[in-house]
């Protein structure tokens, strides 16, 4: 008899991941939750997740949860576990999975927590202090372009902490209730393992590991075509971080600390207000400084680039610390994808991966996916172009965990998610079978009314949506 597997994506209200996976094998029925969380933590957030963890209560029943997989420490991903912390103890969890990162007896893994606890921790002060000095007479007189350039950093890093959720320890608070609620002990998976699901043979169903890798080349690396600064490593990033958050103390402090910061002391300088020829010689540089055709050589503003890129690198290397599935069907071949939000680095690795069973490859894997999970609720960056052309299954379906009501889309030079070309390329490769979160049909792929999307869908499982999720069944 054939496996089959019913995934229902929850719609969050917002940007966030909650799938269920009900894999069905002969008389035996197994679930497993990938991830449930969404962007932020107000009291309706709290409510929808509540409401979707009752659904999910309901149908698993007595019989509980088999397997919760927590994909990487980003509140969109995780909160749920906090906030619906008694439901899911109801519920009850046989096993949790998470990433190789996460387990406190791996010495790499600890290193690079401790460190990215610490840099998530500058960031967070560093939002704190652009706040403060906006307020300052040194922010009250800053130039226009200053004033909004310090202001569009503070937004982009509290975009980007939210991610991590309150404070922003909430993500780690999951991830501790996750160590402990299992009746057994959690796992912690490498790339290249094969995991059983249980009570299943992997006969019927074997679940391939294929990232996060535990190269930290990878680990930290970003799309190439972008900005290249993002890409290096720790201890480079945590010096900038610590020598940007002194700087940005001290444009909050007294003059005496602030005087630290220059290459000499106070006896090779001179007040301009103590000098009038050297007054008016400055005066002269000044205007030349500040003169239009000489803007681009300006360099007053460049100190507040490096908190941006900190943040940016912050949300690159969390994405890509994704715990990464690779569903495979025994029987029928078909393969469903789980991606997490992995980045480029944790794409790269894939094909380095030493599997333990032989006869596996990670292309033949992309070859049969006939479900993609969109990383990262669709944006340009977590979806491997090289990786994605490899997915050539007729039967390929997509499905994008993405909300346009989210503030962070729906706002003036909001979020880009869906990214318009891969958007494209998504209904190009599924012959037009794109499932989002919040519409149910992705624009353009709904059977009803077009005779071709209709044939499309005709070859594949059955969809079913509700208010409360969207549901596809693999056969």
């Amino acid at each position: 008899m054939a496996t089959s597997v019913s995934v229902k994506m929850y719609k969050m209200g917002e940007l966030g991941d909650c799938f269920l996976l009900s894999i069905k094998h002969e008389d035996t029925l197994k679930h497993m939750l990938i991830d449930c969380g969404s962007f932020r933590n107000g009291e309706e957030s709290k409510e929808r997740i509540r409401k979707i963890v009752a659904d999910i209560q309901d149908k698993v029943k007595s019989n509980g949860l088999d397997i919760v997989v927590a994909t990487h420490q980003h509140n969109d991903h995780i909160s749920g576990f906090v906030h619906a912390e008694d439901m899911f103890e109801q519920i009850g969890i046989d096993q949790v999975w998470l990433s190789w990162l996460d387990n406190p007896r791996n010495k790499q893994a600890s290193r690079i927590e401790e460190n990215h606890l610490n840099l998530r921790n500058q960031l967070s002060e560093a939002s704190q202090k652009l706040a403060e000095l906006a307020k300052t007479k040194t922010g009250r007189l800053a130039s226009n372009q200053t004033a909004l350039k310090m202001h569009a950093t503070h937004q982009l890093i509290d975009d980007v902490m939210g991610f991590f959720g309150a404070a922003p320890k909430l993500p780690a608070q999951g991830i501790k209730i996750l160590k402990s609620i299992g009746e057994k002990p959690v796992k912690y998976l490498s790339p290249g393992e094969l995991k059983q699901i249980p009570g299943i043979p992997l006969s019927a169903i074997r679940v391939h590991v294929l990232g996060p890798p535990k190269d930290e080349d990878l680990l930290y690396r970003k799309d190439p075509r972008k900005d290249e600064s993002y890409d290096h490593k720790l201890h480079s990033l945590n010096m900038m971080a610590f020598h940007f958050l002194r700087a940005l103390n001290n444009k909050t402090s007294s003059l005496d600390k602030e005087e630290e910061q220059f290459p000499f002391n106070a006896s090779f300088k001179v007040q301009l207000s103590q000098s009038r020829q050297f007054s008016k010689a400055m005066s002269k540089v000044d205007s030349v400084y500040k003169s239009r055709h000489n803007a681009w050589r300006n360099i007053d503003n460049d100190w507040l680039d490096q908190a941006a890129r900190l943040a940016l690198y912050m949300d690159t290397f969390t994405n890509n610390s994704s715990l990464v599935l690779a569903i495979e069907l025994v029987k029928s071949g078909k393969v469903l994808l789980f991606a997490g939000d992995a980045q480029i680095g944790n794409w790269l690795s894939w094909e380095d991966i030493k599997f333990k069973d032989k006869n596996t490859t990670t292309e033949s894997l992309l070859s049969r996916t006939a479900l993609y999970k969109v990383g990262h609720h669709g944006s340009h960056n977590s979806t491997l172009k090289d990786a994605f052309e490899k997915m050539t299954s007729d039967e390929l379906v997509a499905m994008i965990p993405v909300d346009k009501s989210d503030p962070n889309i729906s706002k003036t030079n909001g979020w880009k998610m869906p990214a318009q070309n891969l958007f494209q390329r998504l209904k190009e490769k599924t012959d037009n079978r794109v499932l989002r979160m919040d519409e149910g049909f992705a624009e353009g792929c709904n059977p009803k009314g077009d005779k071709e999307v209709k044939n499309a869908w005709s070859k594949v499982g059955e969809v079913k949506i509700t208010p409360l999720f969207v549901e596809y069944i693999v056969e």
